[in-house]
């Protein structure tokens, strides 16, 4: 496409700061478009977009629905060679976060460890970073325009997008704005630590903190946030803590 939400793509290109923006009506996965241009040596800070996804996917290849014209399905080759920091994806959904509340005047979007963003204790959007050659793939994929009946039976009762609990219209270039100029701020420069800004956003957007919860690591315990390299720290009811650093995770 030469286009993308009613602009030129170059035009895009240089508002969001990238050395190339690819745009597509329709594409199978925008995480593995971007994944093969990675490894043909694509550079940090490329964005892929899709109107639609057939084979959109979140964590553990579980199906993502990316519904055509209704969510922000974009990946970012971010600046981090080889295996992402474990925090790379925290920080990715820090920057939707704000970008979300930055264009939804009044939302509060919280997040979910590892990376799930929600409001209102529904799911709105999820990151997903994987690794190859060259820079890491930070796919993003936001719910914007869904009224509660377009989501599938088997996840309506946990979902929602943006206008949805905003209430009203949301700019889809203006969101896409938001996060690429967050991700700038946030990504550039990725170390094995959070910096404190960072850490303390992401801590009061925690909403698993204080709950009682089961991980798939590490079993039943109580969330206790989160520490500066990602891991996830869960007290169990004998008052040991231990950090739970990989699988899936939920309230109980």
């Amino acid at each position: 496409m030469t286009h993308w939400d009613g602009e030129p793509v170059r035009v895009w290109e240089r508002v969001w700061k990238s050395p190339l923006v690819e745009a597509h009506d329709v594409l199978g996965s925008t995480n593995d478009r971007a994944r093969e241009i990675a490894e043909q040596g694509g550079v940090p800070f490329t964005v892929v977009v899709a109107g639609a996804q057939t084979a959109g996917r979140g964590r553990s290849g579980a199906f993502w629905h990316s519904t055509p014209g209704e969510g922000l399905w974009v990946s970012v080759l971010l600046p981090a060679q080889g295996v992402p920091p474990p925090h790379l994806a925290l920080l990715v959904g820090v920057a939707a976060a704000r970008a979300a509340e930055g264009v939804c005047g009044g939302l509060e979007v919280g997040i979910k460890w590892p990376n799930d963003l929600e409001v209102g204790g529904r799911k709105v959007g999820g990151i997903l970073c994987e690794h190859g050659h060259g820079p890491v793939v930070a796919g993003i994929g936001l719910n914007v325009s869904q009224k509660p009946e377009d989501f599938p039976e088997e996840i309506g009762w946990r979902a929602t997008s943006l206008e949805a609990a905003r209430g009203g219209r949301v700019s889809l270039g203006g969101l896409a704005t938001s996060l690429l100029h967050e991700l700038h701020a946030l990504c550039a420069k990725p170390g094995p630590r959070m910096d404190a800004q960072a850490h303390l956003e992401l801590a009061r957007r925690d909403v698993l903190r204080d709950w009682p919860v089961m991980t798939q690591q590490a079993g039943p315990g109580v969330a206790r946030g989160v520490e500066h390299d990602g891991a996830l720290i869960l007290e169990r009811s004998n008052g040991d803590r231990v950090r739970v650093v990989a699988g899936s995770v939920r309230k109980r």
